[in-house]
């Protein structure tokens, strides 16, 4: 048999973890000749640097910071394939009173940090609702740290509302909070093929199988229930602190709603992540946020009829 190839990978949150432990234990990467080693670097400067300086070939995220380095520096970061495009922390845990969104007007909302991918979220669903921090319209607060922390005081009157994802809804509920479901918006976010352009040109088949082995692992993710059910329960309760088979389950049930059968960004999804990057760096408006996305390798792959016959 042929030496397989390697890749290294990191992945900017834990949150990554669920589709890349699926591709791993379920041999997704060996099927496709490559030997792929994932770790999670949760700094994002350091994630950046070590693909800048060649320690790792490949992040999963960062997802809104690098525009500023290509538009200003005419640095090579490019995304290449896209495995969600919805925001999934939607569970709006309210105090008493709260009803729907606009009655956060004049309220304070709980964040994780003001100028992070989830506080930045979080900002400018409330804007695109028609509260603007910036008119005073809503005062967003940063209170760090993991998600308890932020819907406790919710829970205690001390803010109006914060924003979870599964399972923290299901805490809030049995802790007797109220949660309300908002829209999905429209986000790059999550498992996002994050690379240099030099990198790619110097290892296009690696690229081309690791492109194809994201594809597999969504296909394995979504067709094969019970299976990946199963390596969720045995590898990712230590990693995103999971407590119940029922939790583990809403898991699943959103990865399996939200990951892209063709891993496309939309251009919803790209817009508003844009926004975010304009939100920190007002003075690259003029750059085209579609520079930083090659979808070459997903469509070359698409167009070969692949991703059809496997959902055939």
């Amino acid at each position: 048999m042929a030496q397989k190839s390697k890749l290294r990978v990191i992945y900017r949150s834990n949150s990554h973890a669920p589709l890349w432990v699926v591709a791993d234990k379920a041999g997704i990467w060996q099927k496709n000749g490559l030997e792929v080693d994932t770790s999670p670097q949760l700094i994002r400067e350091k994630a950046v640097e070590a693909l800048k300086n060649g320690h790792v070939d490949v992040i999963s995220g960062n997802h809104h910071n690098l525009y500023e380095r290509n538009a200003k520096n005419r640095e090579d970061f490019a995304h290449l394939a896209q495995a969600a495009n919805n925001w999934t922390d939607n569970r709006m845990v309210v105090a008493d009173g709260i009803k729907r969104v606009q009655d956060l007007r004049g309220k304070k909302v709980a964040i994780d940090k003001l100028n992070s991918h989830s506080g930045l979220n979080v900002w400018l669903f409330l804007r695109q609702e028609g509260l603007d921090v910036d008119r005073g319209d809503i005062e967003l607060v940063a209170v760090p740290g993991s998600s308890e922390e932020r819907w406790k005081p919710v829970l205690q009157g001390e803010f109006g509302a914060t924003f979870v994802s599964v399972p923290q809804d299901m805490r809030v509920a049995r802790a007797g909070g109220r949660v309300i479901t908002v829209r999905p918006m429209p986000m790059i976010r999550g498992v996002t093929l994050t690379t240099t352009m030099s990198f790619v040109r110097s290892h296009e088949d690696e690229i081309r199988r690791l492109i194809c082995g994201l594809v597999d692992a969504i296909h394995f993710f979504v067709s094969r229930k019970q299976e990946t059910v199963k390596i969720l329960k045995n590898h990712l309760p230590g990693i995103l602190h999971l407590e119940t088979d029922e939790e583990i389950a809403a898991l699943y049930d959103e990865w399996a709603q939200s990951l892209e059968r063709k891993p496309y960004p939309s251009t919803e999804a790209i817009a508003n992540v844009f926004a975010l990057a304009l939100r920190r760096n007002p003075e690259i408006a003029d750059f085209n946020p579609l520079a930083m996305w090659n979808t070459h390798y997903v469509r070359e792959l698409d167009d070969s009829g692949y991703i059809d016959k496997l959902y055939s």
